[in-house]
């Protein structure tokens, strides 16, 4: 197994290993959270420096779409998803899941992983797997 901390970041910045986080800012002017990280508030347009802040390493599939057909020698189909983390950000995101398993509401984490290609240098990136499923809820028999 490949050292996350050992790979080159997609962009600097954008990643936390330990614990394995998404790196994005808040606008304390109007509590506004995005990824990835800016220089000012979309939203109020503040022009204090946001602050950098952890995102939600959890969230559900708002949408996505099966990529059939890709640059370069990317394997095909995979699976693109807006996933609404846990604190309200939207983040663009492939999904390590079969195409057909896939469905919108879907829990969803982070995960960290090598997404270069074979011939490429490593290079830590993000995807989202599915949340283990839980068995339902029973009710305790009297």
């Amino acid at each position: 197994m490949t050292d996350l901390n050992a790979m080159t970041p997609v962009r600097p910045g954008l990643i936390q290993t330990h614990p394995p986080r998404l790196l994005g800012s808040w606008c304390e002017a109007c509590g506004t959270r995005v990824f990835p990280a800016r220089d000012f508030c979309p939203r109020c347009e503040s022009e204090a420096t946001p602050a950098s802040v952890e995102l939600s390493p959890t969230g559900t599939v708002f949408s996505y779409t099966v990529v059939r057909q890709a640059p370069g020698a990317r394997p095909v189909p995979y699976v693109l998803a807006y996933v609404d983390l846990d604190d309200q950000v939207r983040v663009l995101a492939q999904l390590d899941e079969t195409p057909l398993a896939v469905h919108i509401g879907q829990r969803v984490q982070l995960v960290l992983r090598n997404v270069a290609l074979p011939d490429d240098e490593a290079r830590l990136g993000y995807a989202f797997a599915p949340l283990p499923s839980r068995p339902d809820f029973e009710e305790p028999t009297p």
